[in-house]
């Protein structure tokens, strides 16, 4: 063996290692990430399904009430403020045959809001972070 060439096998192992450990780390890095966006994701489905369930047994009688609550067993409140937004319902007139005519008054709107922050339970989020927003209002596409 020449002198010059010992140390190039273990060498060549360090630089290995080195690369295989920045791919873990990489990899690592890209775990949590998915994992934190998996855990925003239940957290927003939670949170709709009972803003749904709140809007479908209480209805417009949440507009005579001011707020609600929904069950947010993530936060450390347990319970989070729903805020509650009303719009009267259109009237629309209809025409009959015969030239009849008729008025009616669509049901009221309802709009259930609560800050994507405060479902976190952090405040580490950006302040104008989206709020999420169930309501009766059907929006042609």
């Amino acid at each position: 063996m020449h002198r010059h060439q010992r140390g190039d096998v273990l060498l060549e192992a360090l630089v290995g290692v080195l690369i295989t450990a920045l791919l873990g780390a990489a990899m690592a890095h890209v775990a949590g990430r998915v994992a934190a966006g998996q855990h925003e994701a239940r957290v927003a489905n939670l949170s709709v399904e009972q803003l749904r369930h709140t809007l479908q047994m209480e209805g417009v009688a949440l507009c005579d009430a001011g707020g609600t609550t929904i069950v947010a067993p993530w936060t450390a409140q347990g319970k989070q403020p729903v805020s509650v937004q009303c719009a009267p319902g259109a009237a629309v007139s209809l025409g009959f045959g015969g030239g009849a005519n008729a008025t009616v008054t669509a049901p009221r709107e309802v709009a259930l809001r609560v800050p994507v922050q405060a479902l976190e339970g952090t405040a580490s989020q950006a302040p104008d972070a989206a709020t999420l927003v169930v309501g009766t209002r059907q929006v042609a596409r």
